[in-house]
């Protein structure tokens, strides 16, 4: 089983996916992109997923938005409760009410999130119309208000424009916009700032920040880049070949990491007191593909803490209040200390 929080009923959480196994049937078999999963998302809270690509980040969030590819994509296993109802099994009409009603997903590359030959203002009045009005008058005004909420200029004059004559960062705030349209209790936002140059990453967090403030939802946020997670989240989960392998509150895990992944990834960060020509510190190895994941702990081929234990998956075990690891040796590895202090 994955490292992860105890299962919880209170009524601060509104996301609790518990045991979640999703599976591809592909032409070398059925492949497990997440086994085992469990992770809590609190209202009014952010919670990270931050670990190497192919790590099931992404087909997590899938799975929770009921969005895998068909026919090969299925949840085999496990629920997902959103508000206290398991969505993992409810009908597609059902599902689709909460998509972008009640749950809204920010996409990573927002040229293919958005339609390209339908105008901006056309596709986020269809948000409107599905969950707030059939008044299509209403749904563009709505649509402008959306827009400069955002911090789009010129709002009216955008609506009629088409996503190639937007740039990146406009484009990208569009996608905000839709997925915040009818004022979501949850957010997904996978990789929201991966395409975008720096200075505009920078914006399109603050946006989201501030948004979040002012509307009040909880975010899930899935990235690979930690910088992001110290910024933006509460909580992190730490994955790694398709399970959890740490999770707990930002501080804590920065400041004592307790799996050898988890360390890896902090001691990676460029810092401003690295030496000019030193060597930065890397995770050897590759991450395995679906079809060769070890047996046991999935990172074993790439620890350098690795023992003969390993080929037995770990428990998970509670680090500290909210901390959780699935590793044999942490407690003898103990805590290095603060991670790029």
């Amino acid at each position: 089983m994955s490292a992860a929080p105890p299962s919880s009923n209170q009524p601060d959480v509104i996301l609790d996916v518990r045991n979640l196994v999703t599976t591809f049937d592909t032409d070398a078999g059925t492949l497990t992109a997440v086994d085992g999963v469990s992770l809590q998302v609190r209202r009014g809270r952010t919670l990270g997923v931050v670990g190497e690509s192919g790590c099931g980040k992404s087909v997590t969030a899938l799975s929770i938005m009921r969005l895998l590819p068909q026919p090969m994509g299925r949840i085999r296993s496990g629920k997902i409760l959103f508000e206290g109802e398991d969505i993992s099994s409810l009908p597609i009409e059902s599902m689709r009410r909460i998509r972008g009603g009640k749950i809204g997903m920010i996409f990573q590359e927002p040229m293919t999130a958005l339609n390209p030959v339908h105008s901006i203002g056309r596709q986020l009045s269809e948000v409107f119309l599905l969950h707030r009005t059939r008044d299509r008058g209403e749904a563009l005004r709505l649509s402008v208000e959306m827009l400069a909420k955002v911090g789009i200029p010129s709002p009216e004059i955008r609506v009629g424009e088409y996503p190639h004559q937007l740039s990146g960062g406009m484009r990208q705030r569009v996608v905000i916009a839709m997925a915040l349209a009818c004022s979501p209790s949850l957010v997904i936002a996978d990789e929201p700032t991966t395409a975008l140059d720096v200075t505009i990453q920078a914006q399109i967090l603050d946006l989201m920040r501030s948004l979040q403030h002012d509307m009040g939802m909880a975010i899930l946020l899935i990235t690979h880049d930690l910088g992001v997670i110290a910024e933006m989240c509460d909580d992190v989960v730490v994955m790694y070949g398709g399970r959890v392998a740490e999770c707990g509150p930002v501080e804590q895990i920065f400041r004592a990491p307790s799996h050898p992944y988890t360390r890896g990834l902090l001691q990676s960060i460029p810092r401003l007191s690295t030496p000019r020509k030193s060597r930065l510190s890397v995770i050897e190895g590759m991450v395995p593909g679906l079809a060769d994941l070890p047996i046991g702990c999935r990172f074993q081929n790439r620890c350098p803490h690795r023992v003969e234990a390993c080929v037995v998956q770990p428990a998970t075990d509670e680090v500290s209040a909210g901390h959780h690891v699935a590793c044999h040796r942490w407690r003898e590895l103990g805590h290095p200390g603060e991670v790029g202090s």
